[in-house]
């Protein structure tokens, strides 16, 4: 009876050490909880941009950092926390969005060795194809090489231009309308390269492809980590004017990419740095005219340095910066406050005369005023090597409207023409 009674015990015993195992498996809370999106007005049409190409918003499986040595090999791989890292202070929120935590059940607060290998790396050794991962670039394909990084923070960067459309300008295109219109069309982007125009960027990895042919220099941004998909996917596509990369738009901000100094690291270093290898320049993260912003690129620098990589690996090559006001002067001092700061060539990838903290706006004579001097001081500095206005769509998305490089019907505005031709 007693053995009878035991087999019939026997599966309710074994019901219950699985659901007492399974208590191990929980996933521990993670640090940034999705959240709805509440965009800035004036930026949600760089958003836009993504989805309309086809960028999809993607979570990385892992949450993995290479450390490489000054060579540029991986010298180990860290062990991956059992919690995201906490928001750096210099965010504006701690509620990010955009942040990527791991997805995979933590199964004890030790943390574990992840054994991962960078696919770049197996692949440059054994010459085989191997798996990819979300944590790593593709391997090598004959449009797309991933290479190992430089060890040189600026050793492939000269600071010009290598597109052959005006050759030597400074003036950027800050484009985000995609590539449907036709050349009859008002908003037709060779419309607004006139004799100045010689770069532009599309707040994307996606480029502009009826432009391309033109020799109109293409400069791919990683927005976020919800594009590093996209990001290598659309490298083989790349045209081959791409000597210039922009890293994260605006971490600093809760409504753009969001993200702490320490938590953008691993993206540098897995995602963004071995493009230094193929000859490409690497910008920083473009942050907001905060007071934040100077910060939160120091602070990256120096957390990437911290996890055990090299300075020059952590250093990017220049310093991209936005800034949103209305004095003229001290747009110039904030643009040398960077370059004192970090001793970098800089790149002005958004600006307008927009008052954003209370104060009244320009009007259409301080408009043209700050966009005069700041050009002029530009073209003759010679550690600003590019800058490009805000913005040439038609929807200014709560910027003052007199800033407009294209008006609401798409044609070209007085300003856009005098930048494109006379700036």
């Amino acid at each position: 009876m007693l053995a009878q009674r035991l087999c019939e015990l026997l599966p309710t015993l074994a019901l219950l050490g699985v659901g007492l195992s399974g208590l191990e498996a929980i996933p521990v809370v993670a640090a940034h909880p999705p959240a709805s999106r509440a965009h800035h007005r004036h930026l949600a049409e760089r958003n836009r941009l993504a989805s309309n190409l086809g960028a999809q918003a993607k979570k990385r499986g892992q949450n993995v950092l290479i450390r490489r040595g000054a060579d540029g090999k991986a010298c180990r791989v860290r062990e991956q926390s059992s919690t995201a890292a906490a928001v750096a202070a210099s965010t504006p929120s701690s509620n990010s969005t955009t942040v990527v935590t791991s997805q995979a059940p933590v199964l004890s607060a030790t943390p574990v060795p992840v054994t991962i290998v960078e696919t770049s790396i197996i692949a440059a050794e054994n010459n085989a194809a191997v798996p990819t991962h979300s944590s790593a670039p593709p391997p090598p394909t004959a449009q797309s090489s991933a290479a190992q990084p430089s060890s040189g923070g600026g050793s492939t960067y000269s600071g010009g231009g290598s597109g052959t459309t005006n050759a030597g300008s400074k003036l950027g295109i800050a484009w985000p309308n995609g590539d449907w219109a036709q050349p009859s069309d008002p908003n037709y982007i060779k419309n607004y390269i006139g004799t100045k125009s010689s770069w532009y960027y599309t707040w994307s990895p996606f480029s502009v492809a009826s432009i391309d042919a033109s020799g109109l220099e293409f400069v791919p941004m990683l927005w976020g980590p919800k594009q590093v998909s996209d990001w290598h996917a659309q490298q083989a596509n790349w045209p081959n004017t791409v000597k210039h990369a922009l890293f994260f738009n605006e971490p600093n901000e809760v409504s753009q990419c969001n993200i702490s100094p320490g938590d953008s690291v691993q993206y540098w270093m897995n995602d963004f740095l071995p493009l230094r290898s193929k000859g490409i320049a690497l910008g920083s993260a473009a942050t907001t005219s905060a007071p934040s912003g100077l910060t939160w690129v120091r602070d990256a620098i120096n957390a990437c340095t911290s996890a055990g990589n090299s300075r020059a690996d952590c250093t990017p090559d220049f310093v991209a910066i936005h800034w949103y006001d209305v004095d003229p002067q001290n747009f110039i001092q904030y643009v040398e406050n960077f370059h004192n700061e970090f001793g970098l060539d800089i790149w002005i990838t958004e600006y307008a005369c927009q008052n954003f903290n209370g104060g009244p706006q320009c009007d259409e004579g301080q408009v043209w005023n700050l966009h005069k001097t700041v050009a002029e001081w530009f073209d003759k500095t010679d550690y600003v090597k590019r800058y490009s206005p805000f913005g040439v769509m038609q929807d200014m998305q709560g910027v003052n409207q007199m800033n407009a490089l294209m008006s609401p019907g798409g044609e070209i505005t007085t300003l856009g023409t005098w930048y494109i031709n006379s700036s």
